[in-house]
Formats: C-alpha cells, structure tokens, sequence
C-alpha cells in the first residue's frame, strides 16, 4: 500500500448489526478477516466484480479467486480495489479498495463511483480505525482528512517526525 491511498474495508449492512467487531479481536497488524460478514450477501457476486470493472481496470495479477483492479499510478491514479473469493467463487470473502490522494479526480470520479456501488448493493465502509460509514462522500471526508495518507501529503517532513514517535493515527497494514 502506497503511503498516499486511503483504504476503505466494504461489507454488506446487514451484517453489520449481527457480529460487528472486525478489529476489536484481531490481533495481528494486518486487516481483520470479513469473510464472516459475507454471508448472508443479498446480490449478485459477479454483477459486482462486473461493476467494479467498469471503474477501474483489471489488474493482469488478478485470479478467479483474487479479482483485482490496478489504476494508472504513473498518472497518479493509483487506486485499487480487491476482492477474494472463496475457491468455489461462489462467495465474496473480503472487498476493499485504496484511493490515491495525490488527484483530487480519483475522490470526485473514482470513489464516488465505488460509493454509488456501495449505495446499489447496501454496502457499508469501515476505515482504518473501525469506524463504520454510510456510502456517502461527507460521511467519510473527516476520516479522508484526518488519515495517515493525508496526513503524509500534507506535510510528508511531519509525518515522518511522527512516526518516529510512534505518533501514527493508523496501525493496520
């Protein structure tokens, strides 16, 4: 992950109510697995890995059971998305995507479109910190303007100080 993306982890509403708690048990450095809150999915997996390809492009690293989106990070348009699947691909096991933060066209047209996917299929976004989000630009812009991706370019000299501090708002890699 490029220190400019801000990674969004996606899950179905419904599941949210049941058995949230995606970082309160993980104890590891890494995301915390979602398959659990995958299954109840109401919709179409490859209606969406369909959608998804109509915003950013296939990545040639992407697998049947590893879908994965790569923008153009020489024109700083490095956002990404993945989603794994189970073997069977009949299940959605985990949905995130990174936008870079370096353009300000990859929050007006390439998160705004994963957020109108988000809205179709009922899904919500949880950031970094755990905090649950409606797929709404405004709902997320504080988490956008206080994450480490923007934090980084707004003052890289800072940020870097920081972390020598162990100052750093985000821990999860």
């Amino acid at each position: 992950m490029a220190i400019w993306q801000y990674l969004l982890i996606v899950v179905p509403k419904n599941s949210i109510d049941q058995n949230y708690n995606i970082f309160e048990n993980n104890k590891t450095e890494f995301l915390p697995d979602t398959n659990s809150y995958w299954e109840n999915l109401v919709g179409s997996t490859s209606d969406i890995i369909s959608e998804l390809d109509q915003i950013l492009p296939r990545a040639h690293w992407s697998t049947d059971t590893f879908v994965s989106w790569k923008g153009d990070d020489k024109n700083n348009e490095d956002n990404d998305g993945h989603i794994s699947l189970t073997d069977d691909k009949s299940q959605i096991e985990e949905l995130t995507f990174r936008i870079d933060l370096r353009k300000e066209s990859n929050i007006t047209n390439t998160l705004h479109s994963i957020l109108d996917l988000c809205k179709k299929h009922n899904f919500v976004l949880i950031d970094l910190k755990g905090k649950i989000f409606e797929p709404n630009l405004e709902d997320i812009l504080e988490s956008i303007k206080t994450s480490n991706a923007a934090r980084f370019l707004n003052d890289p000299i800072q940020f870097f100080e920081d972390l020598n501090k162990n100052n750093s708002n985000e821990t999860r890699t």
